[in-house]
């Protein structure tokens, strides 16, 4: 009997990412990069031509938020694991993925053998979560009825992603050029995180970025 190759699509806007992934994967016997993405709204059209075992999907591209993709392919294709591929290592990033259905939430610097390994695991049992992963998400089901909501958790996911961006220190140019978006939507992204958050100016969001560990 043949063992399984297990087939991958990757959606990432840097070729080298994707190429990178691809010749990594090439020495695994059951892993395999047979179709690639450079946007969410590419990779969903890419899921309607053929199956796949497995998605791995960039955290940050241009253009479509990367949650709305995810929730897109958890409705349509509700038994396709999805692996979110980031270069962010911050905890609440993970969580919030993964609270909306990833299988997994990877950094792109995880060690080689470590990353065949988690892609391995996800492709034979549909998840993978670090020890970390797994204490923080009992915590947070433990957690959720009787701890009050932060301020960031009132952010939807595209705003979420501004307010990172912002809190880095990135301009309004960056953050339109990085999402692919006009400098009038940050501008409004902007005012209603301030609002929904309490605060004033972009000071006080690196603060509150730093204090809760999305930046450093």
């Amino acid at each position: 009997m043949e063992p399984i190759i297990y087939s991958i699509i990757i959606a990432d806007d840097h070729a080298v990412v994707r190429l990178g992934l691809q010749l990594m994967l090439d020495e695994t016997p059951d892993l395999r990069i047979v179709g690639e993405a450079v946007s969410g709204d590419d990779l969903l059209y890419q899921l309607s031509l053929r199956p796949y075992h497995m998605v791995v999907l960039d955290m940050m591209m241009p253009g479509r938020d990367t949650a709305d993709v995810l929730k897109e392919i958890r409705a349509t294709y509700p038994h396709l694991p999805v692996v979110i591929f980031s270069m962010n290592a911050d905890e609440a990033f993970a969580m919030r993925m993964l609270s909306i259905g990833a299988s997994a939430y990877i950094n792109k610097e995880t060690p080689t053998a470590d990353l065949v390994g988690a892609l391995r695991q996800v492709a034979t049992t549909g998840r993978y979560l670090t020890p970390r992963q797994s204490q923080l998400l009992i915590e947070a089901a433990l957690n959720r009825d009787v701890v009050a909501h932060k301020p960031h958790e009132e952010l939807s996911d595209r705003e979420f992603q501004v307010f990172t961006l912002l809190a880095m220190g990135a301009r309004k140019t960056e953050i339109a050029l990085k999402l692919n978006i006009s400098k009038n939507t940050v501008s409004n992204h902007r005012n209603n995180i301030l609002k929904k958050m309490g605060f004033v100016q972009n000071t006080e969001l690196t603060r509150y970025a730093l204090q809760h560990g999305f930046i450093r």
